[in-house]
């Protein structure tokens, strides 16, 4: 590790440490601190490298977010999961690049589906992280958290077809949905060969140091093998630590406390510095831009952002009500959705450092020699959409939870 990265890492946990201290929102002071630094003259330009977020970020936290989630609450709630984590991204992929192909004249539709793709997943680092902090309901935390764990696999996978077609590579439908079968029933299998085999090992381990050890190495290796087996690797680490956190009571206290508190701390080392990172990419998204009219810019950034928002709102309210009107099954056996938490749910959609590394990872050319098209004005419309949701979001959910939680008589007796 060079100094380059080594001052952003020591730098987004000593902020991480002060917001906590004065009960701030981290991952909001993280993102603003970050684009505040990208700003001042001489500091040197850190471009987010995919591989970083892919291989090192990503894995460690999607592991931890699925040790702590519940098996039998997803699988309770798996019908309104999917829907969020399969259907909203594909929905948002289609709606956004047919807006971004239509206001940005230097994008091929794939280019534009392949924008729609980096910008459809609500990031899992964003919601689990400002979800903990203002106090989501359990429900809606199970939905997010869900979604959220699975949704990166539907969107990487689909952005990997379109980024093929707008780089040259000969694809079409049938293609594209064997790439995308391939990629769910490789990640499972993956995930639940390595799942089963870390409980039967971690049986065996009598020292918690070692069983933790085990753990903290388990989630690379599990995104790498189901990567190179071109599965998915976000949906290996997950179904492998849903497995491994269902059998969690039958460790020992010793290695349930240790596992606990070293996950913590990982945790909040990766959270932070991702929301870090994302604030100082600002620089080298501005340098990007260069040439590029502002007029044009100003209104593909309001129209790709206001689709991201609406998208995920009307889908939300539309699946929450719709399937209830339509079968008595599901009225009994699922309960009825309360206005907030479907309002909550509809507006907490935070995009977040995946969405920045697969907009840094399409390539600078075509197969053909020429240059990516739109490529700059993609990383721009991303960073647009990841900071823009971070801040709107992450600044109102909080006061929305306590509106709610407050009734209004309370309010009045104050005053």
């Amino acid at each position: 590790m060079n100094a380059v990265l080594l001052g952003p890492l020591v730098g987004a946990v000593l902020v991480a440490a002060i917001a906590r201290h004065r009960q701030l929102s981290a991952p909001l002071v993280l993102v603003i601190t970050g684009l505040l630094v990208g700003l001042i003259p001489g500091v040197p330009d850190i471009e987010l490298r995919p591989d970083l977020v892919l291989f090192v970020i990503l894995p460690p936290l999607l592991w931890s977010a699925g040790l702590e989630s519940s098996f039998i609450n997803m699988r309770r709630n798996r019908r309104s999961i999917m829907l969020l984590a399969v259907g909203l991204p594909l929905a948002t992929t289609v709606a956004v690049g047919m807006v971004a192909y239509f206001t940005v004249p230097e994008f091929t539709v794939a280019a534009a589906l392949t924008l729609g793709a980096v910008v459809a997943p609500p990031d899992a680092v964003s919601a689990t992280a400002i979800g903990r902090r203002v106090g989501l309901p359990r429900r809606t935390m199970t939905l997010l958290g869900g979604e959220s764990l699975l949704n990166d696999a539907t969107a990487l996978t689909v952005y990997k077809v379109a980024l093929a077609a707008a780089i040259g590579v000969a694809t079409g439908w049938g293609m594209g949905l064997a790439t995308f079968v391939l990629a769910a029933v490789g990640g499972v299998a993956v995930g639940v060969v390595f799942g089963t085999l870390i409980v039967v090992i971690r049986d065996r381990l009598t020292d918690p140091l070692v069983e933790s050890a085990v753990g903290l190495v388990a989630p690379f290796v599990i995104y790498l093998v189901a990567e190179d087996v071109h599965g998915s690797g976000v949906l290996a680490v997950v179904v492998a630590a849903l497995i491994l956190g269902q059998r969690f009571t039958r460790a020992h206290y010793a290695t349930r406390l240790q596992d606990q508190a070293v996950w913590r701390a990982v945790q909040l080392v990766l959270e932070s510095l991702a929301f870090l990172l994302i604030g100082l990419q600002l620089p080298t998204v501005v340098q990007n831009m260069q040439g590029v009219r502002f007029s044009t810019l100003t209104v593909a950034s309001v129209a790709v952002f206001i689709t991201a928002l609406l998208v995920r709102a009307l889908w939300v309210v539309t699946f929450s009500y719709l399937p209830r009107m339509l079968s008595a099954r599901i009225r009994q056996r699922e309960p009825a959705p309360t206005p907030g938490a479907v309002f909550i749910l509809a507006w907490a959609g935070m995009r977040g450092v995946v969405s920045l590394a697969a907009a840094f990872g399409v390539p600078l050319t075509t197969l053909a020699g020429q240059g990516f098209p739109g490529r700059p004005q993609l990383v721009f419309l991303t960073f647009v959409v990841v900071v823009g949701t971070l801040l709107l979001h992450g600044l109102t959910l909080p006061w929305l939870i306590r509106r709610r939680r407050d009734p209004p008589a309370q309010r009045a007796l104050r005053r």
